[in-house]
Protein backbone atom coordinates (compact mmCIF):
# COMPACT_ATOMS: atom_id res chain seq x y z
CA UNK A 1 0.00 0.00 0.00
CA UNK A 2 1.41 3.38 -0.97
CA UNK A 3 1.87 6.13 1.60
CA UNK A 4 -0.72 8.47 0.08
CA UNK A 5 -3.39 5.77 -0.01
CA UNK A 6 -2.69 4.96 3.63
CA UNK A 7 -3.23 8.58 4.64
CA UNK A 8 -6.42 8.85 2.60
CA UNK A 9 -7.76 5.69 4.24
CA UNK A 10 -7.15 7.07 7.72
CA UNK A 11 -8.86 10.38 7.00
CA UNK A 12 -11.84 8.66 5.39
CA UNK A 13 -12.18 6.60 8.56
CA UNK A 14 -12.19 9.75 10.65
CA UNK A 15 -15.11 11.17 8.65
CA UNK A 16 -17.31 8.80 10.61
CA UNK A 17 -16.06 10.05 13.98
CA UNK A 18 -18.52 12.37 15.78
CA UNK A 19 -17.03 15.84 15.76
CA UNK A 20 -17.39 18.29 18.65
CA UNK A 21 -17.21 21.91 17.48
CA UNK A 22 -14.73 23.96 19.50
CA UNK A 23 -15.30 27.56 20.47
CA UNK A 24 -14.36 30.28 17.98
CA UNK A 25 -11.95 31.82 20.48
CA UNK A 26 -9.90 28.65 20.72
CA UNK A 27 -9.69 27.99 16.98
CA UNK A 28 -7.39 30.89 16.13
CA UNK A 29 -3.74 31.07 15.15
CA UNK A 30 -3.00 33.33 18.10
CA UNK A 31 -4.49 30.77 20.51
CA UNK A 32 -2.59 27.90 18.86
CA UNK A 33 0.76 29.64 19.18
CA UNK A 34 0.30 31.23 22.60
CA UNK A 35 -1.16 28.12 24.25
CA UNK A 36 1.25 25.61 22.76
CA UNK A 37 3.65 23.54 24.84
CA UNK A 38 7.44 23.38 24.87
CA UNK A 39 9.39 20.29 25.79
CA UNK A 40 13.07 20.17 26.48
CA UNK A 41 15.86 17.95 27.68
CA UNK A 42 19.37 18.95 28.66
CA UNK A 43 21.57 15.86 28.86
CA UNK A 44 25.14 15.09 29.71
CA UNK A 45 26.17 11.56 28.83
CA UNK A 46 29.53 9.87 28.97
CA UNK A 47 30.51 6.29 28.20
CA UNK A 48 33.84 4.60 28.75
CA UNK A 49 34.65 1.06 27.63
CA UNK A 50 38.07 -0.56 27.96
CA UNK A 51 37.40 -2.91 25.06
CA UNK A 52 39.96 -3.87 22.45
CA UNK A 53 38.09 -5.80 19.77
CA UNK A 54 34.40 -5.52 20.55
CA UNK A 55 32.44 -4.48 17.45
CA UNK A 56 30.17 -1.46 17.84
CA UNK A 57 26.47 -2.18 18.06
CA UNK A 58 25.71 1.09 16.27
CA UNK A 59 28.49 0.85 13.70
CA UNK A 60 28.44 -0.45 10.14
CA UNK A 61 32.18 -0.99 9.87
CA UNK A 62 34.03 -4.13 10.95
CA UNK A 63 37.16 -2.09 11.61
CA UNK A 64 38.06 -1.67 15.26
CA UNK A 65 40.23 0.86 16.99
CA UNK A 66 43.84 0.02 17.80
CA UNK A 67 43.30 1.76 21.12
CA UNK A 68 42.03 -0.39 23.94
CA UNK A 69 39.74 2.32 25.31
CA UNK A 70 36.59 3.55 23.57
CA UNK A 71 34.67 6.53 24.88
CA UNK A 72 32.58 9.62 24.34
CA UNK A 73 31.59 12.58 26.46
CA UNK A 74 28.86 14.89 25.21
CA UNK A 75 26.34 17.55 26.12
CA UNK A 76 23.07 17.88 24.23
CA UNK A 77 19.41 16.93 24.27
CA UNK A 78 16.38 18.38 22.52
CA UNK A 79 14.03 21.34 22.34
CA UNK A 80 10.54 20.90 20.93
CA UNK A 81 7.28 22.79 20.57
CA UNK A 82 3.72 21.70 19.76
CA UNK A 83 0.95 24.19 19.10
CA UNK A 84 -2.41 24.08 20.80
CA UNK A 85 -4.98 22.47 18.48
CA UNK A 86 -7.03 24.38 15.92
CA UNK A 87 -10.09 22.31 15.11
CA UNK A 88 -8.28 19.40 16.80
CA UNK A 89 -5.21 19.77 14.55
CA UNK A 90 -1.81 20.73 15.96
CA UNK A 91 1.71 20.86 14.57
CA UNK A 92 5.02 20.22 16.27
CA UNK A 93 8.77 20.09 15.75
CA UNK A 94 11.78 19.04 17.81
CA UNK A 95 15.46 19.80 17.34
CA UNK A 96 18.00 17.30 18.70
CA UNK A 97 21.71 17.88 19.22
CA UNK A 98 24.86 16.31 20.64
CA UNK A 99 28.07 18.28 21.15
CA UNK A 100 31.46 16.99 22.29
CA UNK A 101 32.12 17.99 25.88
CA UNK A 102 35.23 16.90 27.70
CA UNK A 103 37.76 14.40 26.40
CA UNK A 104 36.90 12.78 23.02
CA UNK A 105 40.09 11.53 21.31
CA UNK A 106 39.77 11.20 17.52
CA UNK A 107 41.58 7.89 17.38
CA UNK A 108 38.92 6.07 19.39
CA UNK A 109 35.40 4.99 18.56
CA UNK A 110 32.58 6.96 20.14
CA UNK A 111 30.13 4.14 20.91
CA UNK A 112 27.07 5.91 19.56
CA UNK A 113 27.07 9.19 21.46
CA UNK A 114 28.53 11.36 18.70
CA UNK A 115 28.30 11.38 14.91
CA UNK A 116 30.84 8.81 13.70
CA UNK A 117 31.13 9.26 9.92
CA UNK A 118 34.50 7.90 8.74
CA UNK A 119 35.45 7.05 12.31
CA UNK A 120 35.46 10.64 13.54
CA UNK A 121 33.75 12.00 16.64
CA UNK A 122 31.81 15.10 15.67
CA UNK A 123 28.79 17.04 16.84
CA UNK A 124 25.42 16.78 15.13
CA UNK A 125 22.16 18.73 15.10
CA UNK A 126 19.05 17.63 13.26
CA UNK A 127 15.31 18.16 13.01
CA UNK A 128 14.12 14.85 14.40
CA UNK A 129 10.42 15.77 14.66
CA UNK A 130 8.25 17.78 12.27
CA UNK A 131 4.65 16.58 12.26
CA UNK A 132 0.95 17.34 11.98
CA UNK A 133 -1.35 15.74 14.56
CA UNK A 134 -5.12 15.29 14.54
CA UNK A 135 -6.63 14.13 17.84
CA UNK A 136 -10.25 13.88 18.90
CA UNK A 137 -11.86 11.69 21.55
CA UNK A 138 -10.31 8.22 21.19
CA UNK A 139 -8.59 8.75 17.83
CA UNK A 140 -5.15 10.13 17.05
CA UNK A 141 -3.42 10.58 13.68
CA UNK A 142 0.12 11.85 13.39
CA UNK A 143 1.99 12.39 10.12
CA UNK A 144 5.64 13.33 9.62
CA UNK A 145 8.88 12.93 11.54
CA UNK A 146 8.12 11.87 15.10
CA UNK A 147 9.10 9.93 18.17
CA UNK A 148 7.47 6.49 18.27
CA UNK A 149 8.14 5.48 21.87
CA UNK A 150 6.05 2.38 22.51
CA UNK A 151 5.60 0.20 19.43
CA UNK A 152 7.92 -2.55 20.72
CA UNK A 153 10.30 -3.33 17.80
CA UNK A 154 9.80 0.28 16.70
CA UNK A 155 10.79 2.51 19.63
CA UNK A 156 13.16 5.22 20.84
CA UNK A 157 16.01 3.05 22.17
CA UNK A 158 17.10 6.19 24.01
CA UNK A 159 20.33 4.88 25.54
CA UNK A 160 22.84 7.37 24.13
CA UNK A 161 22.59 11.14 23.52
CA UNK A 162 19.52 11.20 21.26
CA UNK A 163 16.85 8.59 20.43
CA UNK A 164 15.67 6.96 17.23
CA UNK A 165 12.98 8.96 15.46
CA UNK A 166 10.86 7.77 12.53
CA UNK A 167 9.07 9.30 9.58
CA UNK A 168 5.61 8.27 8.43
CA UNK A 169 2.03 8.16 9.65
CA UNK A 170 0.50 6.57 12.76
CA UNK A 171 -3.08 6.03 13.84
CA UNK A 172 -4.03 5.11 17.41
CA UNK A 173 -7.54 4.00 18.40
CA UNK A 174 -8.73 3.57 22.00
CA UNK A 175 -12.49 3.47 21.31
CA UNK A 176 -12.96 0.02 22.80
CA UNK A 177 -12.66 -0.43 26.54
CA UNK A 178 -9.25 -1.86 27.61
CA UNK A 179 -8.20 -2.23 23.95
CA UNK A 180 -5.78 -0.09 21.95
CA UNK A 181 -5.20 -0.43 18.21
CA UNK A 182 -2.05 0.94 16.56
CA UNK A 183 -1.33 1.29 12.86
CA UNK A 184 1.65 2.88 11.15
CA UNK A 185 3.22 3.30 7.75
CA UNK A 186 6.89 4.13 8.31
CA UNK A 187 8.97 5.33 5.38
CA UNK A 188 12.25 6.24 7.08
CA UNK A 189 14.04 6.41 10.40
CA UNK A 190 16.97 8.30 11.90
CA UNK A 191 19.45 6.34 13.97
CA UNK A 192 20.76 7.61 17.29
CA UNK A 193 24.06 9.04 16.10
CA UNK A 194 23.15 10.22 12.59
CA UNK A 195 22.08 13.37 10.77
CA UNK A 196 19.80 11.94 8.11
CA UNK A 197 16.80 9.65 7.71
CA UNK A 198 17.25 6.38 5.84
CA UNK A 199 14.82 3.72 4.64
CA UNK A 200 13.85 0.78 6.82
CA UNK A 201 15.93 -1.80 4.95
CA UNK A 202 19.11 0.29 5.06
CA UNK A 203 18.49 0.92 8.78
CA UNK A 204 18.61 -2.85 9.38
CA UNK A 205 22.32 -2.82 8.41
CA UNK A 206 22.03 -5.86 6.15
CA UNK A 207 25.52 -7.21 5.49
CA UNK A 208 26.40 -8.65 2.08
CA UNK A 209 28.98 -10.98 3.62
CA UNK A 210 26.36 -12.62 5.86
CA UNK A 211 23.92 -13.15 2.98
CA UNK A 212 26.53 -14.72 0.73
CA UNK A 213 26.97 -17.54 3.24
CA UNK A 214 23.36 -18.70 3.14
CA UNK A 215 21.51 -17.69 -0.02
CA UNK A 216 21.38 -16.13 -3.45
CA UNK A 217 20.97 -12.37 -3.66
CA UNK A 218 21.38 -9.43 -6.03
CA UNK A 219 24.88 -7.93 -5.55
CA UNK A 220 23.82 -4.71 -7.30
CA UNK A 221 21.70 -3.91 -4.22
CA UNK A 222 24.88 -3.55 -2.15
CA UNK A 223 27.58 -0.92 -1.87
CA UNK A 224 30.71 -1.35 0.26
CA UNK A 225 29.17 -4.47 1.74
CA UNK A 226 25.86 -3.00 2.92
CA UNK A 227 22.40 -2.62 1.38
CA UNK A 228 22.05 0.40 -0.89
CA UNK A 229 19.19 -0.68 -3.16
CA UNK A 230 15.68 0.69 -3.63
CA UNK A 231 14.05 2.26 -0.59
CA UNK A 232 11.84 0.03 1.55
CA UNK A 233 8.98 1.02 3.88
CA UNK A 234 7.43 -0.69 6.89
CA UNK A 235 3.72 -1.30 7.53
CA UNK A 236 2.95 -1.93 11.20
CA UNK A 237 -0.17 -3.04 13.09
CA UNK A 238 -0.55 -3.67 16.79
CA UNK A 239 -3.21 -4.64 19.32
CA UNK A 240 -2.96 -4.28 23.10
CA UNK A 241 -5.59 -5.58 25.53
CA UNK A 242 -4.97 -4.66 29.15
CA UNK A 243 -6.70 -5.19 32.49
CA UNK A 244 -5.37 -5.08 36.04
CA UNK A 245 -4.59 -8.79 35.87
CA UNK A 246 -3.78 -9.44 32.22
CA UNK A 247 -1.97 -7.75 29.32
CA UNK A 248 -1.91 -9.29 25.84
CA UNK A 249 -0.16 -7.73 22.84
CA UNK A 250 0.17 -8.70 19.19
CA UNK A 251 2.33 -6.83 16.65
CA UNK A 252 3.16 -7.27 12.98
CA UNK A 253 5.91 -5.41 11.07
CA UNK A 254 6.17 -5.83 7.29
CA UNK A 255 9.10 -4.35 5.36
CA UNK A 256 8.67 -4.51 1.58
CA UNK A 257 10.79 -7.20 -0.17
CA UNK A 258 12.72 -7.81 3.04
CA UNK A 259 11.12 -9.26 6.17
CA UNK A 260 7.92 -9.82 8.13
CA UNK A 261 8.10 -9.85 11.93
CA UNK A 262 5.39 -11.15 14.26
CA UNK A 263 5.76 -10.33 17.97
CA UNK A 264 3.50 -11.62 20.76
CA UNK A 265 3.63 -10.64 24.41
CA UNK A 266 1.59 -11.56 27.47
CA UNK A 267 1.73 -10.76 31.18
CA UNK A 268 -0.39 -12.12 34.02
CA UNK A 269 -0.38 -10.37 37.39
CA UNK A 270 -1.14 -12.04 40.71
CA UNK A 271 -1.74 -9.98 43.85
CA UNK A 272 -2.65 -12.17 46.83
CA UNK A 273 -5.21 -10.67 49.16
CA UNK A 274 -3.90 -9.09 52.39
CA UNK A 275 -0.32 -9.37 51.15
CA UNK A 276 2.49 -6.99 50.17
CA UNK A 277 3.57 -9.44 47.50
CA UNK A 278 2.80 -8.89 43.80
CA UNK A 279 3.77 -11.51 41.21
CA UNK A 280 3.83 -11.33 37.42
CA UNK A 281 4.54 -13.96 34.79
CA UNK A 282 5.46 -12.76 31.30
CA UNK A 283 5.99 -14.57 28.02
CA UNK A 284 7.15 -13.37 24.59
CA UNK A 285 7.56 -14.87 21.13
CA UNK A 286 8.70 -13.48 17.77
CA UNK A 287 9.05 -14.93 14.30
CA UNK A 288 10.85 -13.39 11.31
CA UNK A 289 10.61 -14.57 7.70
CA UNK A 290 11.69 -13.19 4.35
CA UNK A 291 9.14 -11.70 1.93
CA UNK A 292 8.98 -10.46 -1.65
CA UNK A 293 12.30 -10.10 -3.46
CA UNK A 294 14.27 -11.28 -0.39
CA UNK A 295 16.86 -8.51 -0.47
CA UNK A 296 18.49 -10.08 2.61
CA UNK A 297 18.30 -13.60 1.25
CA UNK A 298 16.78 -16.33 3.39
CA UNK A 299 15.32 -15.19 6.72
CA UNK A 300 13.65 -17.86 8.85
CA UNK A 301 14.11 -17.50 12.59
CA UNK A 302 12.38 -17.00 15.95
CA UNK A 303 12.93 -16.31 19.63
CA UNK A 304 10.91 -16.77 22.80
CA UNK A 305 11.24 -15.80 26.44
CA UNK A 306 9.79 -16.32 29.92
CA UNK A 307 10.09 -14.05 32.93
CA UNK A 308 8.91 -14.25 36.53
CA UNK A 309 8.91 -11.09 38.66
CA UNK A 310 8.08 -10.51 42.33
CA UNK A 311 7.58 -7.16 44.05
CA UNK A 312 7.66 -7.04 47.84
CA UNK A 313 7.23 -3.57 49.27
CA UNK A 314 10.17 -1.64 47.72
CA UNK A 315 12.08 -4.68 46.47
CA UNK A 316 11.75 -6.15 42.96
CA UNK A 317 13.18 -9.55 42.01
CA UNK A 318 13.12 -11.24 38.60
CA UNK A 319 14.39 -14.26 36.70
CA UNK A 320 14.20 -14.61 32.92
CA UNK A 321 15.08 -16.90 30.03
CA UNK A 322 15.43 -16.27 26.29
CA UNK A 323 16.31 -18.51 23.36
CA UNK A 324 17.03 -17.49 19.76
CA UNK A 325 16.83 -19.97 16.90
CA UNK A 326 20.02 -21.25 15.28
CA UNK A 327 19.45 -21.84 11.57
CA UNK A 328 22.39 -21.96 9.19
CA UNK A 329 20.03 -21.47 6.25
CA UNK A 330 18.87 -18.11 7.64
CA UNK A 331 20.60 -14.73 7.57
CA UNK A 332 23.47 -14.62 10.07
CA UNK A 333 22.51 -18.05 11.39
CA UNK A 334 19.10 -16.90 12.64
CA UNK A 335 20.02 -13.58 14.31
CA UNK A 336 16.92 -11.42 14.94
CA UNK A 337 16.71 -8.05 13.17
CA UNK A 338 16.15 -5.43 15.92
CA UNK A 339 17.62 -2.25 14.39
CA UNK A 340 14.38 -0.19 14.37
CA UNK A 341 14.21 0.26 18.15
CA UNK A 342 15.03 -1.49 21.41
CA UNK A 343 15.68 -5.25 21.44
CA UNK A 344 12.70 -6.84 23.15
CA UNK A 345 14.46 -9.79 24.78
CA UNK A 346 13.96 -10.02 28.53
CA UNK A 347 17.71 -10.51 28.98
CA UNK A 348 18.86 -7.57 26.88
CA UNK A 349 20.79 -5.64 29.50
CA UNK A 350 23.66 -3.19 28.95
CA UNK A 351 25.42 -4.84 26.01
CA UNK A 352 22.43 -5.47 23.80
CA UNK A 353 23.31 -8.53 21.72
CA UNK A 354 20.97 -11.17 23.13
CA UNK A 355 19.32 -11.32 19.66
CA UNK A 356 22.32 -13.16 18.15
CA UNK A 357 21.74 -16.54 16.51
CA UNK A 358 21.48 -19.52 18.84
CA UNK A 359 21.74 -17.51 22.07
CA UNK A 360 20.30 -19.08 25.19
CA UNK A 361 20.35 -16.50 27.96
CA UNK A 362 19.51 -16.68 31.64
CA UNK A 363 19.01 -13.50 33.64
CA UNK A 364 18.36 -12.67 37.28
CA UNK A 365 18.08 -9.30 38.97
CA UNK A 366 17.10 -7.34 42.05
CA UNK A 367 16.07 -3.73 42.56
CA UNK A 368 15.45 -1.69 45.70
CA UNK A 369 13.95 1.79 46.07
CA UNK A 370 14.78 3.67 49.28
CA UNK A 371 11.90 5.54 50.88
CA UNK A 372 11.89 9.26 51.58
CA UNK A 373 12.86 8.76 55.22
CA UNK A 374 15.96 6.67 54.52
CA UNK A 375 19.59 7.77 54.44
CA UNK A 376 19.45 8.10 50.63
CA UNK A 377 15.78 8.98 49.97
CA UNK A 378 14.34 8.12 46.58
CA UNK A 379 17.45 6.37 45.29
CA UNK A 380 16.88 3.24 43.19
CA UNK A 381 19.61 0.60 43.11
CA UNK A 382 19.58 -2.37 40.75
CA UNK A 383 21.84 -5.33 40.00
CA UNK A 384 21.43 -7.78 37.10
CA UNK A 385 23.33 -10.86 36.01
CA UNK A 386 23.07 -12.51 32.61
CA UNK A 387 24.64 -15.70 31.27
CA UNK A 388 24.71 -15.89 27.45
CA UNK A 389 25.32 -19.39 26.09
CA UNK A 390 26.24 -19.01 22.41
CA UNK A 391 26.67 -21.63 19.67
CA UNK A 392 30.41 -22.25 19.67
CA UNK A 393 31.20 -25.78 18.48
CA UNK A 394 33.63 -26.02 15.55
CA UNK A 395 30.88 -27.51 13.37
CA UNK A 396 28.83 -24.28 13.54
CA UNK A 397 29.96 -21.55 11.17
CA UNK A 398 28.03 -18.85 13.09
CA UNK A 399 29.84 -19.65 16.33
CA UNK A 400 30.35 -16.92 18.92
CA UNK A 401 31.94 -16.57 22.34
CA UNK A 402 30.00 -17.33 25.51
CA UNK A 403 29.83 -14.40 27.90
CA UNK A 404 28.43 -13.27 31.22
CA UNK A 405 27.40 -9.77 32.20
CA UNK A 406 26.95 -8.22 35.63
CA UNK A 407 25.41 -4.73 35.68
CA UNK A 408 24.88 -2.22 38.48
CA UNK A 409 22.58 0.83 38.26
CA UNK A 410 22.04 3.74 40.62
CA UNK A 411 19.19 6.14 39.75
CA UNK A 412 17.93 9.25 41.46
CA UNK A 413 15.24 11.70 40.34
CA UNK A 414 14.65 14.80 42.43
CA UNK A 415 11.18 14.87 43.92
CA UNK A 416 8.65 17.48 42.83
CA UNK A 417 9.24 20.67 44.79
CA UNK A 418 12.95 20.01 45.34
CA UNK A 419 15.11 23.09 45.09
CA UNK A 420 18.39 24.74 46.01
CA UNK A 421 17.50 28.23 47.18
CA UNK A 422 15.33 29.65 44.40
CA UNK A 423 16.56 27.08 41.85
CA UNK A 424 13.99 24.36 41.18
CA UNK A 425 15.33 20.83 40.72
CA UNK A 426 12.11 19.40 39.27
CA UNK A 427 12.99 17.30 36.23
CA UNK A 428 16.61 16.65 37.23
CA UNK A 429 17.74 13.02 37.37
CA UNK A 430 21.03 11.17 37.65
CA UNK A 431 21.88 7.66 36.50
CA UNK A 432 25.15 5.77 36.86
CA UNK A 433 25.60 2.38 35.22
CA UNK A 434 28.51 -0.05 35.06
CA UNK A 435 28.65 -3.48 33.42
CA UNK A 436 31.30 -6.17 33.72
CA UNK A 437 31.40 -8.37 30.61
CA UNK A 438 33.45 -11.57 30.68
CA UNK A 439 34.01 -13.40 27.37
CA UNK A 440 35.22 -16.97 27.08
CA UNK A 441 38.40 -17.22 24.98
CA UNK A 442 39.18 -20.90 25.53
CA UNK A 443 38.66 -21.80 21.87
CA UNK A 444 40.91 -22.88 19.02
CA UNK A 445 40.34 -19.73 16.97
CA UNK A 446 42.73 -20.87 14.25
CA UNK A 447 40.57 -23.94 13.69
CA UNK A 448 37.54 -21.69 13.16
CA UNK A 449 39.54 -19.53 10.76
CA UNK A 450 40.67 -22.55 8.75
CA UNK A 451 37.26 -24.20 8.60
CA UNK A 452 34.86 -21.26 8.23
CA UNK A 453 37.05 -18.31 7.16
CA UNK A 454 36.25 -16.93 10.60
CA UNK A 455 37.30 -13.30 11.19
CA UNK A 456 39.71 -12.99 14.10
CA UNK A 457 38.76 -9.31 14.43
CA UNK A 458 35.36 -10.38 15.79
CA UNK A 459 36.94 -11.95 18.88
CA UNK A 460 36.05 -9.96 21.99
CA UNK A 461 38.11 -9.34 25.10
CA UNK A 462 36.64 -8.85 28.56
CA UNK A 463 35.68 -5.25 29.21
CA UNK A 464 34.06 -2.89 31.70
CA UNK A 465 31.38 -0.56 30.33
CA UNK A 466 30.71 2.57 32.42
CA UNK A 467 28.01 5.17 31.70
CA UNK A 468 26.81 8.37 33.33
CA UNK A 469 23.60 10.25 32.49
CA UNK A 470 22.56 13.64 33.85
CA UNK A 471 19.11 14.62 32.57
CA UNK A 472 17.14 17.78 33.11
CA UNK A 473 13.67 17.77 31.57
CA UNK A 474 11.58 20.91 31.29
Amino acid sequence: MRFKYFIVLIFLTCMFIPYAVSSAEENTLNYALSQGKFKGLLRYSGQYRDSNLHLLQDGTSTNTSNEKKQQYSALGGYLGYETAPIYDISVGATLYTSQPFGHNPDDRSGLGGLYEENGEQESYTFLGEAYVKYEIDDHMIKVGRQEMPDYRFVSLSDIRMTPYTHEGAVYENTVFNKLQLNFAYITKMKERNAEKFIDMASAAHISESKISLTSRYDPTDYDNGFYNGSKKEMTMAGLTYSTDALTVEGWNYYVDDFINTVYLYGQYNITPAHSDLALSLSAQYANQSDVGDQIAGNVDTWFYGLKLQAVINRTTLFIGFNEVDYNENSYDGGTIFVRWGSPQMFNSFQVQDSELAGTQSYGIGAQYQFDQNSIIPGVIMRVRYGDYDMPNSLSKRFARQDRTETTFDINYAFAKGSNIGNLSLDGLSIQFRVAFNDYDTDYDFQAFIDKHNFSASSVTDDFIDTRLYLNYKF
